[in-house]
């Protein structure tokens, strides 16, 4: 190859100095915990291989159980217990270290599995406090700070870990462990979760081990005859992970596979909030408004939020006392195209309702909502073009006692 007399030919130096992606974890694991739990759990079926207690293999345990071992934590969380199995294997280390600390595990669902499995093991109940039904950052701060140890294994597309981890940190100590489950579980397609979500949307453990600021721990696992990109990393928790927290919100910017419900977003907002200066918080506004609008936009996905929007407000209302505002183009298409017709609402009120507007429920002129108000529990705008305006119109509007919800702007 012939270079131009005028260039020079630099020679490319190794960076001698940069860390090992992999490290040799082989003296910290300790696979004892979990071969003492595996003795009591049931054995899965043989035909399935999805039907597991717990949910970590057995290297990722022993790695788990190692770093408790190593580093003697005073207050654990686990969030996201699912089936409890892994649940299990934290209280066993714990027993088994003779440990006086207590493991607070959280899960949004409110059915849990784990609660079946955890009666395998009533000698160990006493070291954990259970909270299940609502997101971690609706028991924070009922958990309380000075946490050492934290094990995520959530929802794994985005805003997943990324926003649990973001409302934990306050409550970290600086030196506290985290560590991250399911690094490369987009490269599993045979999962039922990532068949259902896709390989793309299964990246929030990624992001946010490769986001975060930290003193980072990701084990080398050859020796197990595994694939050495490892499904499990753990990092320490420094004074940088606080000073460059920005890139963790700024990450919350990449699209979300779905929308989290208007509970779960309002606990998240109030956690931000609370923990974080203002322009953190309206930065994070700002990012449900784009991705509640990106949400809007794709059929699926809309369906998906819609349907969660009517299904949580008749629960707590009853399907007759639901009602929308606003009955153009949008509210015509929820109700013909995305919404069933179980979930549709009892009646629809307009600033100007049009007579031919084509709705197969009734339509109420603004003027009627004084009149109809007991009638009204819950009253959610279908306007894309004045959504804001109406939420702040409605809610300055006295004596009406209902609640007003603006699915255009989640934390509204």
């Amino acid at each position: 190859m012939n270079f131009p007399d005028n260039k020079k030919i630099v020679a490319v130096r190794p960076i001698v100095d940069a860390e090992p992606l992999l490290a040799d974890v082989t003296a910290i694991l300790w696979n004892a915990p979990r071969e003492a739990v595996q003795a009591k759990l049931p054995p899965p079926a043989q035909d399935d291989p999805f039907d597991y207690t717990i949910g970590m293999a057995s290297e990722e345990s022993a790695f788990v159980c190692g770093l408790i071992r190593q580093r003697s934590p005073r207050k654990v969380l686990e969030v996201g217990v699912n089936k409890g199995g892994s649940t299990a294997v934290l209280l066993k280390t714990l027993d088994l270290l003779e440990s006086t600390a207590l493991l607070h595990a959280v899960d949004i669902n409110a059915d849990l599995p784990a609660k079946q499995t955890l009666k395998l093991f009533p000698e160990l109940l006493d070291r954990l406090s259970l909270h299940c039904g609502r997101d971690i950052s609706a028991y924070l701060e009922d958990i309380g700070g000075d946490i050492d140890f934290c094990i995520l294994d959530t929802a794994h597309y985005l805003p997943g870990e990324v926003l649990n981890f973001l409302c934990i940190l306050p409550y970290l100590k600086d030196g506290a462990t985290v560590v991250i489950h399911d690094q490369v579980h987009h490269f599993d397609v045979d999962s039922p979760d990532t068949r259902l979500f896709g390989s793309s949307a299964m990246i929030a453990c990624r992001v946010l081990h490769d986001t975060v600021v930290a003193d980072k721990l990701v084990p080398d696992f050859a020796e197990f005859n595994k694939f050495h990109t490892p499904n499990i990393a753990s990092f320490t928790v420094t004074e940088d992970t606080r000073r460059y927290v920005r890139d963790l919100f700024s990450a919350l910017m990449l699209p979300w596979r779905l929308l989290p419900s208007k509970e779960h977003l309002n606990d998240a907002a109030k956690s931000i909030k609370m923990n974080y200066p203002p322009h953190y918080f309206d930065y994070f506004i700002e990012t449900i408004r784009r991705q509640a609008t990106y949400h809007m936009n794709r059929v699926d996905s809309a369906s998906a939020y819609w349907q969660s929007i009517m299904q949580e407000a008749q629960i707590k209302h009853g399907s007759a006392h639901v009602a929308f505002y606003g009955a153009g183009g949008y509210c015509k298409n929820l109700l013909e195209s995305i919404l069933p017709q179980d979930l549709w609402p009892a009646m629809v009120f307009d600033k100007k309702p049009s007579a031919d507007s084509g709705l197969p429920i009734p339509i109420h002129g603004k003027t009627k909502l004084e009149d109809l108000n007991q009638a009204i529990s819950v009253l959610i705008i279908t306007s894309v073009a004045h959504n804001e305006e109406i939420y702040a119109e409605l809610s300055a509007e006295p004596g009406l006692g209902f609640e007003i919800v603006n699915p255009f702007n989640p934390i509204q």
